[in-house]
């Protein structure tokens, strides 16, 4: 990616008018001690998710991006910085090929696993839309050599599509659900998951699991780690039974196959704090670990991750994962915050815990021309995209 001066909007715009009081700029990263000063002090100006917060963009770029691939794309109104974010330049065929442009991944398979959700630009609260359209805006009109820019797991209702639409611009979605539980909701209303949102065939595969569980090995008991030491310790525990699970059960690899994948957690734990960043909770009957959870919580949004149980163990006493979503529900609804995702995709487990759904996007910004028909012909048809 070439470096490029700072840009004004004096020029006509391809896309929505409305970007031509924006200004973007797109430089080398600074040092990340500088970097993080400006990301925390817009962060509290924003509405973020975790996703975008200086804890998880931080360990990211400590520990995942490239510094030599890697751009900041800064936004500003009025000379006011209202939008942060990191561009990544990947070319694929050994470097020959086109340029592809990723706003917080890599182009890795295995890194990108990290699955950020709830992404986009840092902004300024009230100016996601228009953020985003600023910097596509200067990206389409100012970095010439770029054929694909993807913007990965960012909510629908904050995709401006139509002012991201130009005549040279394709624009490609992949959506998925977010199922997700109002806690908020459920706490003003007796604060009963269990009974107040579960069907009832759900309720009982719960209940009947606690049950078994119960009478074989003893009550279920929950805690939350308190010190990095003990979110490290449940981490380890999680990745030991999530892995045994996948690998002899499942005949995959697990989500923490990958040595740089679990170094990347692992440094996000250590960084996070009490009610901001990774939050890790560990479940036992009769003094006999039956698993863990991970979640990511941030302003009162809990967001589930991955989970490690000892299936061996428990898993013939029903449903197992059902039983400990639900008492971290619960859990969530008692530490007084406000909503748990459950996070992008439509598995069975989803739909039963969720009371309802958002969506989120993958979305593809293609430069029409002739090197983006000779890549749709070497590709085929991206599966599960369409036009947006």
């Amino acid at each position: 990616m070439v470096n490029m001066p700072a840009h004004g909007y004096e020029k006509p715009s391809m896309l929505s008018p409305a970007t031509r009081s924006f200004e973007v700029r797109l430089e080398p990263l600074p040092d990340l001690d500088l970097l993080r000063l400006r990301w925390e002090e817009l962060e509290s100006r924003s509405r973020c998710s975790v996703f975008l917060s200086w804890i998880w963009i931080g360990t990211w770029l400590a520990m995942i991006c490239p510094r030599k691939t890697a751009r900041l794309a800064s936004v500003y109104l009025n000379k006011r910085l209202v939008g942060l974010g990191i561009v990544t330049a990947r070319r694929r065929f050994f470097g020959l090929g086109p340029t592809h442009l990723r706003l917080h991944q890599v182009g890795d398979r295995v890194l990108d696993s990290l699955t950020i959700e709830f992404n986009g630009l840092l902004s300024e609260t009230g100016l996601e839309s228009e953020t985003l359209v600023a910097f596509v805006d200067h990206l389409n009109r100012h970095e010439r050599h770029w054929l694909t820019l993807f913007l990965p797991g960012i909510e629908v209702d904050r995709i401006p599509l139509e002012q991201l639409r130009a005549p040279n611009l394709r624009l490609r979605m992949f959506k998925r659900p977010t199922p997700y539980i109002d806690l908020t909701g459920l706490r003003e209303d007796h604060g009963l998951y269990l009974s107040s949102v579960l069907g009832r065939n759900t309720r009982a595969r719960v209940r009947r699991t606690a049950r078994k569980l119960g009478e074989r090995w003893g009550e279920l008991k929950i805690d939350v780690a308190g010190t990095p030491e003990e979110r490290l310790a449940y981490f380890d525990g999680l990745v030991a039974l999530h892995q045994a699970h996948w690998t002899a059960e499942a005949g995959e690899q697990g989500a923490f196959a990958d040595p740089r994948v679990v170094a990347f957690h692992r440094q996000l734990i250590t960084v996070s704090e009490p009610g901001h960043g990774a939050q890790l909770l560990r479940f036992e009957a009769g003094g006999h670990v039956v698993g863990y959870l991970y979640h990511l919580v941030s302003r009162g949004v809990v967001c589930f991750y991955q989970a490690g149980i000892d299936y061996p163990r428990i898993g013939d006493c029903g449903s197992p994962g059902l039983l400990l979503l639900t008492e971290a529900v619960q859990n969530a609804i008692q530490e007084g915050h406000r909503r748990y995702e459950l996070m992008a995709g439509d598995m069975d487990y989803k739909r039963v815990l969720a009371m309802a759904e958002g969506r989120m996007a993958w979305l593809s910004v293609d430069r029409l021309g002739l090197r983006t028909r000779l890549m749709d012909t070497l590709r085929g048809r991206r599966h599960g995209t369409v036009p947006a």
